[in-house]
């Protein structure tokens, strides 16, 4: 087992045990190349194996891993890097304060209808990409959801996660966790989509109930009789989701489309607006009840770069929430007419410079709130119809007009009435970009809610996203306003385009 100050790979400093979970014991680390705190995932080979069974176990966690490091997904769990030492494997991943959902459960009670939907679509979001990429959880239950303090939803602990066309999909030997398994699985069927669904409609029915729908106990015919007459006492409005997520039939089981839209519909738009982690109403400066700060180990995406996501605010250089009584993004204010056409201004806004001292340059608008989270920067207008983020990840040999792709993908599933206006690769003539590197870029339309926590339902929203690899390195801009002050503000937007110094490597 490793200790406090071991050098992983001549690289990933172990700074303090978090904890030991299934998979063996995790760490707060420190990546000593990028100077930044990472989570440590130390796999404990079991000592009762033969060597075989061991070296099978290794290679089949490897595996694992690289089948979670495919979803880079705001709502999924990453992985950075796996490493091999002491012939073990080490899954080196992000840390994110935040709490279990099941921790959440126990210390607060069950939650409110509002809450525990708005969880439930964001889990739905992870569990579509997932999908969508050939790749099923599993295990979705409350302990593999993280709360972040910041109102984050991620899906964690894809260490039992397979592909869909990998053959070790049929064993048997894990299936889940008992009262959130689904039926088909509980009798030995391998691992599909359509029971990480049900699981889904357990955890859902555990949020508002406190524990699952149906007693693990019990043979499978009395536990799916005792699931119905369960799920009648359900909130009304969870009912017809809840009945649908968790059919006995997984050919009849609801799809996510169905299920988010059943979602959507009941929540609020100032529901839909909210990060998650709120217990329904009041304002963004209101983080968890009760939380006491604590580190725990979330893999979210590698910098989140797929939608770039202006869902926290916060002052200059400090992630967190706006002073009492601050104007809440996409909610309007008190007394305030919904998103009124504002008072005439100049069409190019006043910029100023942001240098983070990372080797680039960004111009944003004055007056604008920035949150930095890990490799993002964003900056929202304070009347929450424009935001701006600045992301940036490591190219590894990726293809940007593939990734680019990859993100529509993702944001076009979870928001309504997208419509594609462009994507497409641009010269890459300005200064800092080599015509050996290149840009693309997105432009789009779209209604909420969605995948932006702060988008709400039934606006329209403009959006534009340029990609630009320069080096070895790729950074995001991402432009996103309300459509009706699109027009309004495209001069800023072309000032700031033209204006981004990115990182030469």
């Amino acid at each position: 087992m490793g200790t406090p100050g071991q050098l992983v790979v001549k690289r990933y400093r172990l700074v303090r045990a978090l904890g030991q979970g299934g998979m063996g014991m995790v760490w707060e680390g420190h990546d000593t190349l990028l100077d930044r705190v990472v989570a440590v995932k130390e796999v404990l080979v079991p000592h009762r194996l033969d060597s075989r069974q061991q070296l099978q176990m290794i290679h089949r966690t490897s595996r694992e891993a690289r089948t979670a490091a495919r979803l880079n997904h705001r709502n999924i769990v990453g992985v950075f890097d796996v490493a091999e030492e002491d012939g073990r494997p080490w899954i080196i991943m992000e840390l994110v304060p935040s709490r279990s959902l099941d921790r959440v459960i126990g210390s607060e009670g069950t939650l409110s209808v509002p809450r525990a939907a708005t969880i439930a679509r964001e889990v739905l979001t992870a569990l579509s990409i997932a999908h969508t990429a050939g790749v099923v959880h599993r295990d979705v239950k409350p302990a593999n959801i993280l709360i972040g303090y910041d109102g984050r939803v991620v899906l964690s602990d894809f260490g039992i996660a397979t592909s869909l066309g990998d053959p070790s999909a049929q064993r048997s030997g894990t299936v889940g966790s008992p009262g959130f398994v689904a039926p088909e699985r509980a009798g030995g069927a391998p691992a599909a989509p359509e029971g990480d669904v049900w699981s889904l409609g357990a955890t859902l029915f555990a949020m508002v109930a406190g524990r699952p729908p149906f007693d693990s106990s019990m043979g499978p015919l009395a536990s799916l009789l005792t699931q119905d007459a369960e799920v009648a006492k359900a909130p009304a409005e969870l009912r017809p989701v809840l009945a649908g997520l968790l059919a006995k039939d997984p050919a009849k089981r609801m799809g996510a489309a169905e299920a988010r839209r059943l979602l959507d519909d009941v929540l609020s738009p100032e529901d839909a607006a909210a990060p998650s982690g709120r217990a329904g109403g009041g304002s963004r400066s209101k983080l968890l009840a009760g939380v006491v700060a604590a580190a725990v180990v979330v893999a979210g995406t590698i910098g989140g770069w797929a939608v770039l996501r202006p869902d926290g605010i916060a002052s200059a250089g400090r992630a967190g929430a706006p002073p009492t009584g601050a104007p809440v993004p996409g909610v309007p204010s008190p007394g305030a007419t919904p998103f009124a056409t504002p008072a005439p201004v100049p069409s190019r806004l006043k910029l100023k410079w942001h240098d983070a001292g990372q080797g680039w340059k960004a111009a944003v608008p004055r007056g604008w709130q920035l949150s930095i989270r890990q490799n993002y920067f964003t900056w929202s207008d304070r009347t929450g119809t424009a935001y701006m983020g600045v992301e940036f990840f490591d190219a590894q040999g990726r293809v940007p007009i593939e990734l680019m792709r990859a993100t529509e993908d993702s944001l076009s599933s979870s928001v309504r009435k997208y419509r594609k206006i462009r994507l497409v690769k641009l010269p890459a003539t300005r200064e800092g970009v080599s015509k050996n590197d290149g840009m693309v870029e997105w432009e789009s339309t779209w209604t909420g809610p969605g995948y932006h926590s702060w988008a709400v339902k039934g606006v329209p929203y403009h959006e534009l996203q340029r990609m630009i690899v320069t080096g070895n390195r790729i950074s995001v801009i991402d432009w996103v306003t309300t459509k009706t002050e699109w027009d309004r503000l495209k001069p800023t937007l072309d000032s700031i385009l033209r204006l981004y110094h990115p990182p030469s490597q």
